[in-house]
């Protein structure tokens, strides 16, 4: 595991982007860095990492805007760790978009199973709920296999934790979906407490904060 998993896993994820057919031109993945030589003068690897997420910020909030996360992942970073990040990104594994979120969720300590082919779909005029742990995955499986739904536009996310609001933007960024609606745990709670409902929720097994969620706000869930 990289020692900063969730910084490579973004990173990761703005080298794919920027793969043939992508919709990057190469920064993290040009031979050699020469453009970034020529023109980084004083900056470091840091900033380079800073950039490429600024640049997609806007775009997809979640996972590059780094403001966003509770604990800034450049905070302590130093010059060498930033470096080898930039390096070991430079040619990024080619694997399809499933394949790279199991391999994303096992490596943020999320459950990385589940039938997914196999999940009931939503009509496109309703709207799913996917409970902590699943990490956008479901969501993403269910978007790809019906073109009337959409990442964004059809489902919601609970994630209380920086690993579980990165997954769901990776997820977000595969799909390349607009802005995902996440919410806390907490936030849920309050929304159910008011009569909020949603047509379906989904949930993998073997996370202990679906599941309490679940137990909790008495939903009735479709588990994978």
């Amino acid at each position: 595991m990289p020692q900063h998993p969730a910084l490579a896993l973004t990173l990761e994820s703005i080298a794919r982007l920027e793969l043939p057919g992508g919709i990057r031109s190469p920064r993290l993945t040009e031979p050699g860095w020469e453009r970034w030589h020529r023109v980084r003068r004083k900056l470091g690897w840091a900033d380079l990492i800073a950039l490429v997420h600024q640049d997609l910020a806007e775009a997809f909030p979640y996972p590059f805007d780094l403001d966003r996360w509770h604990r800034h992942p450049l905070e302590h970073l130093s010059e060498d760790q930033a470096e080898q990040l930039v390096i070991s990104v430079s040619t990024p594994p080619q694997d399809e978009a499933p394949g790279f979120l199991r391999r994303a969720a096992r490596t943020l300590g999320l459950p990385a199973g589940g039938a997914l082919s196999d999940l009931p779909r939503i009509q496109a005029a309703q709207r799913a709920l996917e409970l902590p742990g699943a990490g956008g995955r479901m969501a993403f499986a269910l978007a790809q296999a019906h073109s009337d739904l959409s990442f964004h536009d059809h489902f919601d996310f609970v994630a209380d934790t920086d690993a579980e609001r990165v997954m769901v933007g990776l997820a977000a960024v595969e799909a390349r979906a607009g802005s995902p609606t996440i919410l806390t745990g907490a936030a849920l709670r309050d929304r159910v407490a008011k009569g909020h409902r949603w047509d379906r929720v989904y949930a993998l097994n073997g996370h202990p904060a679906a599941t309490s969620l679940a137990r909790d706000l008495d939903l009735e869930v479709r588990w994978a």
